[in-house]
């Protein structure tokens, strides 16, 4: 892949492995949606956004328990989730015949699946770049053998949402967009082998959070990396070229970070405290 240009306004060390980590688990995420088993692929979803995450954690040489993995993944009980999972049913008794006919056809309308695709992946892809940015400038860090601040953890996933929120996808997406339509068979193909490893894994480890993380585990990124390369290659530099949007992405998310962190303790000072110490 060829070297990106120079900008400082985006942390070099996301120029290479890091992007490109992010990169592979943002088409991973963004085959799920063609995948042509209707609740396989929500499911499938969940399980990548989790291994994203522990991966992320994992380069920086930290443990997370399933918990907090959900919290960062953006999977915790109650919280709203992009992709599969934000157009999760609503009102069952009344919407399921709907949302299966409208997984059906997008599996045989590939122009509207890959709508779909792209949307998963420009989250994913965003959701990932900003966590590994954050813990490169040493976010949830702790001395080893503890574990993470909850708290914190929900402050980060949260920055994370509303910088999203509150920035345009649309540039990324059209760049996931036509990454993605240039490689119709491809996709297409990976996506029904992870259907099937999908399927099967399901069966094996249920649909519980605890099964979704022992499937996370088992997840063949590393395979997928190697049979997906080229298209991880063209992904990140169609992504690369809108710089000034990732640039405008961080700063919203850095404002986001600042406005929830923490505050002192109340009567505490804190330059007394720093003496003391």
């Amino acid at each position: 892949m060829p070297e990106p240009p120079e900008d400082a306004s985006v942390d070099p060390t996301l120029q290479t492995a890091e992007i490109r980590s992010a990169g592979t688990f943002s088409l991973l995420a963004g085959l799920c949606p063609l995948i042509p088993l209707p609740f396989i692929d929500d499911w499938a979803e969940n399980v990548v956004r989790r291994r994203a995450v522990r991966d992320a954690l994992a380069d920086r040489g930290m443990e997370a328990t399933p918990g907090d993995v959900e919290i960062l993944a953006g999977l915790e009980k109650g919280a709203a989730a992009g992709g599969c999972l934000k157009r999760a049913i609503l009102f069952p008794f009344v919407k399921i015949f709907y949302y299966v006919l409208k997984k059906m056809v997008r599996k045989i309308i590939y122009v509207l699946a890959v709508n779909d695709a792209a949307e998963v992946a420009t989250s994913v892809l965003q959701e990932n770049w900003l966590l590994r940015r954050a813990l490169a400038a040493g976010e949830l860090a702790v001395p080893p053998g503890q574990r993470l601040d909850r708290d914190a953890a929900r402050r980060l996933r949260a920055a994370i949402d509303a910088a999203i929120a509150d920035t345009t996808t649309a540039p990324i997406q059209r760049a996931v967009g036509k990454a993605f339509r240039g490689s119709r068979k491809v996709l297409m193909r990976a996506a029904r082998v992870l259907g099937l490893w999908a399927k099967d894994e399901r069966k094996a480890v249920g649909t519980s959070s605890e099964g979704k993380e022992r499937a996370a585990e088992e997840l063949p990124v590393d395979e997928e990396r190697r049979q997906l390369s080229g298209l991880v290659d063209g992904l990140v530099s169609a992504v690369m070229l809108e710089r000034d949007h990732l640039a405008s992405l961080e700063r919203r998310f850095d404002a986001e970070l600042a406005a929830r962190q923490a505050p002192p303790t109340p009567g505490v000072d804190a330059s007394v405290g720093d003496q003391r110490a």
